[in-house]
């Protein structure tokens, strides 16, 4: 053996020692036991998905003596799951991002025994109630306290002792609790309870927070892209297959012994708070990050004059974070793409015009990065290596884990993994399995970088090498071997674009082939750029490509003309009826798209989609009259926008409809579902507030001042609010109500603005 080829086969064992390369080992903290509120880390694991992305992750159980944040930002966990209270460790200086917000509302609520005679919350006045010592953690209990006119002070807190035995003892008299967890515990001891939820009154926090720190992101952004992904992969599982979900955790993650029934009824609970059915799992809404860090602030929980931007620590899975460097060589460079129109659908050249599965990829890599970009077709391998090792700006496609015929490149990451399938003729059965085709004559490729694996991997099957697809295809068709061995899309691409009627996939196997794109090995930017980029492709973006060009036929096509004959005369009369029935259902349709067009009209407002002022008349009638039935408290807000004369007189009326419209949505963001938020006409606005009485009427009405006083309208003045606040009495009628909220709302006007006045 020469010296050449000593050297090239080291070159070959070398890179394919660098693209195995060992898993990257990471680990996640928990902020809490083992159980079904991190079932999707759990997956993800056991799953395979962490490993799919070339990550040994180990998840961390909780710790009392751990400090979740600082134990991110030193690295002895690169990720960890927190609360919303992330948010003012970031006000502080401490450079987290979060990744996904697993849980739209935060699970932990106040519960009370219906002993304890703890109605409402104004109840927990002088009551003993445990909380976590950590304010920041209780940030939404608090709030939901303040809100019903309750001083903190007014409560005698105890340390949460995290016993629920202290609860029904009567040790104390109401308690922090998960919705996923102590409801389940009461109810199977046949103790009625009741919980006060936060979100109910309008304070709508984050659970789950699956973050890391600015520095992991600065300095592994494709790694944090894999987790990201993986976690999410992981959480939509959990959630779609809920009993196997429990099932491995009651086996492998279950050092708090809960039984499968109450780890399904967590799920159950925990799938509602992720709301996702409504799709929005690991969503994280810029508006609600900064009504959460303005709660924070309000009530006193930083002092911090640390401010952020929202981009710097809520993660963008879109966002590619390019160096300095890698910007600059973007900008001042040309990449040209080497490809070779051989191999349909890869690449597809007709007419002078290119597409196919590489240059499709390669549109997307160059649209996200908006590279300077040309195509180049060189159908000689040998050739278009020498192209890429004399020109650090040039780059191929490979297929396989290395390309043979050149050792001075670089591979990127895998751009996606083609699968190897079966074509036979139509008489064949499917099979599931490689080595289902033992002792068979399969045509392959013999320059296909993969041959030389299968023949070593499976050397009971009778390989037969052929020069190309084609000479694998005359093969086929003159019987001469049982199916051909080959890459999904070239086989698929074959059937269909020669029209062969009487072949068909018949195995698709789990020999995934990795696409890559090799790159000068001088170049290590240009490599980093491409990592980077292709981390961002997503599963949807991968499956629009495949679908585009696997046109997979499975089946022989059969002769149903005999069906067709017995259903002719059938279907001539049963157009008749369907024609009928269709202008019936299109009248019905119709009649029903504009009853509901009417009704929106007649009931909401156009412009700020709050109730109009006739459905806010009969909302309060029909308010008016459960309270004189059941007289449980009801009061109104009525409000003005201070001066909003000069801003449609100097900023101009779309101005101030935006304005309006901004108020409207801050409102129906603070209000509980229970409240009714109309528009009155002009300005003016109102606010009908059941169970509620006027001194916790004007602590939703101070919230709201303050919301909307220092609230970002984006025009070169500040926006406040006049507000008048009244309780129903026994002698009340709509009139009066509204006469005297109104009343309060003027006065409030002719004495300096931007005030709350009760009567």
């Amino acid at each position: 053996m020469n010296i050449y080829k000593i050297f090239l086969l080291v070159s070959l064992f070398f890179n394919t020692l660098v693209l195995q390369a060992k898993e990257e080992k990471i680990s996640i903290q928990l902020d809490w036991l083992h159980q079904f509120q991190f079932a999707g880390y759990y997956i993800a694991k056991e799953k395979g998905y962490f490993k799919e992305e070339n990550l040994d992750v180990t998840i961390k159980e909780f710790d009392f003596d751990v400090d979740l944040v600082n134990t991110v930002l030193n690295s002895k966990a690169s990720y960890a799951v927190g609360k919303s209270s992330l948010i003012i460790d970031r006000l502080e200086g401490k450079k987290v991002v979060l990744l996904a917000a697993i849980y739209q509302n935060s699970p932990m609520v106040l519960i009370s025994l219906n002993k304890s005679n703890i109605k409402i919350i104004k109840d927990l006045k002088d009551k003993k109630v445990m909380l976590t010592p950590d304010a920041r953690s209780a940030a939404a209990i608090n709030s939901m306290i303040i809100s019903q006119g309750l001083n903190l002070k007014d409560i005698n807190f105890q340390p949460h002792s995290f016993k629920l035995e202290d609860l029904i003892s009567g040790k104390t008299d109401a308690m922090g609790c998960y919705l996923s967890n102590e409801p389940y515990i009461l109810d199977s001891k046949n103790i009625e309870f009741k919980i006060h939820n936060p979100s109910e009154y309008g304070f709508e926090f984050y659970g789950g927070l699956f973050f890391t720190s600015q520095e992991e992101l600065r300095q592994n952004p494709i790694r944090v892209r894999k987790m990201h992904r993986a976690v999410l992969k992981g959480w939509k599982y959990a959630f779609e297959n809920i009993d196997e979900t429990v099932k491995i955790i009651y086996e492998k993650y279950n050092t708090q012994n809960k039984s499968l029934e109450a780890l399904k009824y967590e799920a159950k609970i925990l799938k509602e708070l992720a709301q996702f059915k409504e799709g929005r799992l690991g969503e994280i809404d810029f508006k609600k990050v900064e009504e959460i860090k303005r709660l924070y602030l309000l009530l006193g929980l930083s002092d911090s004059a640390i401010n952020f931007k929202l981009e710097d620590i809520i993660y963008d899975s879109e966002k590619i974070n390019l160096t300095n460097e890698e910007k600059e060589y973007i900008k001042n460079n040309q990449i040209n793409l080497i490809s070779n129109s051989n191999f349909p659908p890869f690449t597809i050249e007709k007419e002078n015009k290119l597409s196919g599965i590489e240059i499709d990829y390669w549109n997307l890599i160059r649209k996200k990065l908006n590279l300077i970009s040309a195509i180049e077709v060189i159908n000689n391998n040998k050739e278009a290596n020498e192209k890429i090792n004399t020109n650090e700006n040039n780059l191929k496609y490979a297929f396989g884990t290395a390309d043979y015929e050149n050792i001075n490149s670089n591979m990127s990451m895998s751009v996606d993994k083609i699968k190897l399938a079966l074509t036979t003729l139509v008489d064949k059965p499917y099979t599931t399995s490689i080595t289902e085709l033992a002792n068979k004559k399969i045509a392959i490729t013999k320059y296909a970088s993969y041959y030389k694996d299968l023949k070593k991997k499976y050397p009971k099957i009778n390989f037969v090498e052929t020069a190309n697809i084609n000479e694998s295809f005359e093969l086929l068709q003159s019987n001469k071997v049982y199916g051909i061995l080959g890459k999904l899309p070239a086989l698929s691409y074959n059937i269909t674009k020669k029209t062969i009627s009487n072949a068909k996939i018949s195995g698709i196997y789990n020999e995934n082939y990795e696409l890559r794109l090799h790159v000068n090995k001088e170049n290590k930017v240009l490599l980093n750029i491409l990592n980077k980029v292709i981390s961002t492709i997503t599963d949807e973006d991968r499956k629009l490509i495949r679908d585009k060009y696997n046109s997979i036929i499975y089946e022989p096509e059969k002769d149903y003309s005999w069906v067709y004959k017995i259903i002719g005369f059938l279907s001539v009369l049963i157009i008749i009826v369907v024609i009928n029935n269709r202008k019936l259902n299109r009248e019905i349709k119709k009649r029903k798209i504009a009853e509901e067009e009417l009704n929106k009209i007649a009931n909401i407002d156009g412009l700020t989609n709050a109730f109009s002022r006739r459905k806010i008349e009969s909302i309060l009638e029909l308010e008016l009259n459960r309270e004189k039935r059941y007289n449980r408290g009801l009061s109104l807000i009525f409000f003005d926008v201070d001066n909003f004369k000069l801003i449609n007189d100097q900023l101009g009326h779309s101005t101030g409809d935006n304005v309006l419209e901004k108020i409207s949505s801050l409102v129906n963001n603070t209000m509980r579902k229970t409240d009714s938020f109309g528009r009155w006409g002009g300005e003016e606005f109102i606010i009908i507030l059941p169970e509620t009485n006027k001194v916790q009427a004007k602590n939703i009405a101070y919230l709201l001042k303050e919301k909307i006083a220092n609230f970002n309208f984006e025009i070169d003045r500040k926006v406040t609010c006049s507000f008048g606040v009244s309780q129903f009495e026994e002698t009340d009628c709509a009139d009066s109500l509204l006469t005297r909220a109104d009343n309060a709302m003027y006065y409030v006007k002719r004495n300096g603005k931007d005030e709350v006045k009760v009567v």
